[in-house]
């Protein structure tokens, strides 16, 4: 095959001037992304994390802009509130996440919450621009978790996520045996996610005391291996 003169480009140039050869067909422009609009997304989304911090950021859109803004989750020191705002949370994960936390178990990148949440990679690759691993330092200063299986009835009142039905419902049921988790707690109370999610970080599932409003029975104590005072 015969190469092309180096003149050929210029050849080409001058028969299209003058007619004798079409022109080269020009490319539509890229459409590129409109930066007005992403701008007037930007900043509204910035309005309303000033008036709520705690702002849902339900999809990848709003996870990507809030990392632009600098809003960042700290795996391993952020509470309940920070992971309930993440698209596609799920309770478990958060009560597992909070366990680690108070175990002072340190999580370094997105592969060993993946290993240790079982949470799908796809899911991950969406948090990931607003997820940080800071270095290990203090234990972050959590709540005391309330027993469920041991709390009276003002102090389950006092938790965020139940009202007044579902804590009667909770003592009711508590009668007939402790709750052995988290997820047997919102099997027979029939908790929607939404609320476990709230609940997640602030109860765990231990053996009491008794309280006065739940019958010893409940929890199958024996009165003959039972404490003189406790007989009296």
């Amino acid at each position: 095959m015969a190469k092309r003169h180096w003149l050929d480009p210029i050849a080409r140039r001058l028969l299209q001037a003058t007619g004798h050869l079409p022109q080269d067909p020009v490319a539509a422009p890229t459409p590129g992304p409109d930066s007005h609009g992403d701008v007037v997304e930007l900043e509204l989304l910035s309005l309303k994390l000033h008036q709520n911090p705690w702002l849902p950021l339900p999809d990848e859109a709003s996870v990507q802009r809030a990392a632009q803004l600098g809003v960042q989750l700290d795996v391993n020191r952020d509470p309940a509130s920070q992971w309930r705002r993440l698209p596609g949370m799920r309770w478990q994960w958060i009560d597992q996440l909070l366990q680690l936390q108070r175990q002072g178990t340190h999580i370094h990148d997105l592969a060993e919450l993946e290993k240790r949440l079982g949470v799908p990679p796809t899911l991950l690759r969406l948090w990931q621009p607003v997820l940080v691993f800071r270095p290990r330092g203090d234990r972050p200063r959590l709540p005391p978790l309330v027993d469920v299986n041991g709390a009276g009835r003002q102090q389950l009142s006092g938790l965020s996520g139940l009202n007044e039905v579902q804590v009667a419902s909770l003592l009711r049921e508590r009668q007939r045996g402790r709750f052995c988790s988290m997820a047997d707690l919102q099997d027979r109370l029939r908790l929607p996610d939404s609320v476990m999610a709230v609940l997640a970080g602030q109860l765990h599932c231990g053996r009491g005391p008794v309280p006065p409003d739940l019958p010893r029975r409940a929890f199958n104590l024996n009165p003959s291996v039972l404490p003189v005072s406790a007989k009296m």
